[in-house]
């Protein structure tokens, strides 16, 4: 099956209690760009946004329990980035909380990790290096049954 021109197989969405508010964040943290945004007219909820983060869509809405659309609660996404560091920096000093501060993991990339004000939690990594298959294994090994 083909996915939408300009988007990828699978396209995440989030159901929140304040979608302006995580889509600004988005904007604000991660760079995002609002692509569309369609508001129910009598409520002025969003019912839908489409946000483009570097080639990825993401898709925002706000609850709205009356139609159907439950919060999703708790997400996690595994975001890269130019500079784990200093988007790390940025999202912390723009009021998420950081939750791990960057270092470089057995899987060859290096990751930090924030949370927004909805709950969600945001991996930032970047590719430090290749590790194969087998030295990943080998490092799991060491982590756990050394």
């Amino acid at each position: 099956m083909a996915a939408q021109i300009g988007f990828s197989t699978l396209t995440p969405a989030l159901i929140v209690n304040s979608a302006a508010d995580t889509i600004e964040a988005c904007k604000n943290t991660f760079g995002a760009e609002v692509c569309g945004i369609v508001k129910n007219p009598k409520t002025g909820k969003i019912l839908h946004s489409c946000l483009r983060i570097g080639n990825s869509t993401l898709f925002i809405s706000d609850a709205a329990p009356e139609i159907g659309m439950h919060p999703t609660g708790r997400q996690e996404f595994y975001l890269y980035v130019k500079d784990v560091d200093q988007a790390y920096q940025k999202a912390c000093d723009l009021g998420l909380e950081g939750l791990q501060e960057p270092a470089e993991m057995f899987w060859g990339d290096r990751v930090a990790e924030v949370i927004d004000s909805m709950g969600n939690t945001w991996k930032l990594a970047k590719k430090s290096k290749d590790v194969t298959p087998e030295e990943i294994e080998a490092n799991v090994q060491k982590m756990f049954c050394d």
